[in-house]
């Protein structure tokens, strides 16, 4: 499990990432990604033919599931722009404790209660 965040975006801009490496190499393969409040805008999948989500355009909060990117027919996953495809979350999530819920439900991390909540520097005026 990956995970990061921007320190001076409270509350938005954080990614948690599933990764396995190749045998023998220094390869890291994303297996799943979640996407959480995303400040560079919503994800966009490339239009596929035989993926449910081809062509649809997410919101800021999205998930990039291994069901999405894995190719079965040919036994791996989904070249490109890392894990391309992606769907929204059925509901919005409104806090890091939330959105750390949810990543352990998906991944399947029983323990994910072990992850703090990152050490966010919070402005009370912004000079911009």
């Amino acid at each position: 499990l990956h995970g990061g965040c921007l320190k001076n975006v409270p509350d938005a801009h954080v990614t948690f990432v599933i990764q396995a490496t190749k045998p023998g190499t220094r390869r890291i393969i994303p297996l799943a990604r979640i996407d959480w409040r995303s400040v560079t805008g919503g994800h966009s999948n490339p239009r596929r033919s035989g993926s449910p989500v081809s062509g649809k355009r997410c919101t800021n909060s999205h998930h990039h599931s291994f069901d999405l990117n894995w190719l079965e027919a040919e036994g791996r996953m989904r070249g490109g722009n890392d894990l391309p495809m992606a769907d929204d979350f059925p509901q919005e999530i409104q806090s890091f404790e939330e959105l750390l819920r949810e990543t352990g439900n998906l991944f399947r991390i029983n323990n994910i209660d072990v992850v703090t909540p990152p050490k966010w520097e919070y402005e009370l005026f912004h000079n911009g």
